[in-house]
């Protein structure tokens, strides 16, 4: 190897500890198999600075949005010797949902927006009347002292040349 070049990864070295390694697994990670897994519902990360971007047939705006994804671990994983902890699919639903002029953005904002609704109704016992209220008992739940437990199906979805994933948190085991 030639000094230039190690130079150049020495003055790259403090940056390249802190990078994630990509292993060609997308911007979710690795992920277990499609299906349902017992899972730990490890916690909940909610972001107000996101962006939905609507599809480029109607013009490719983008919107301000909130972001919500949970992450877990699964609960059995034979095949290491620490279980495989992933973060869910990214829900990303905007703001204003009147803003939204695309037809087909519209129905993808109103899955994401069902699919929140599911998680929270399965999480909590019950449907949620209120979204703010729910969200913030999700994440108490979350960061309480008790584990919680739940089946999660994981979904893959193919178009193309590009595979979609998405989860579901079916049913609670404990908590």
């Amino acid at each position: 190897m030639q000094n230039q070049t190690k130079a150049i990864f020495a003055s790259l070295q403090d940056e390249f500890q802190t990078a994630n390694a990509d292993q060609g697994l997308g911007s979710l990670g690795e992920w277990p198999a499609q299906g349902e897994h017992n899972c730990y519902v490890l916690d909940v990360t909610m972001t107000s600075d996101a962006k939905f971007k609507e599809a480029q047939a109607g013009g490719g705006q983008e919107h301000p949005a909130v972001s919500v994804q949970f992450r877990y671990q699964l609960m059995e994983d034979p095949d290491r010797t620490e279980a495989l902890t992933f973060k869910g699919a990214p829900i990303t639903i905007p703001q204003d949902l009147s803003a939204i002029q695309q037809e087909g953005s519209k129905t993808r904002a109103r899955i994401e927006l069902q699919r929140l609704k599911g998680h929270l109704k399965t999480l909590l016992g019950s449907e949620p009347a209120d979204m703010t209220s729910a969200m913030e008992q999700v994440d108490s739940l979350l960061n309480g002292e008790t584990s919680v437990a739940a089946v999660v199906r994981c979904v893959y979805t193919t178009r193309g040349t590009r595979t979609y994933r998405s989860e579901y948190i079916q049913s609670l085991l404990c908590g």
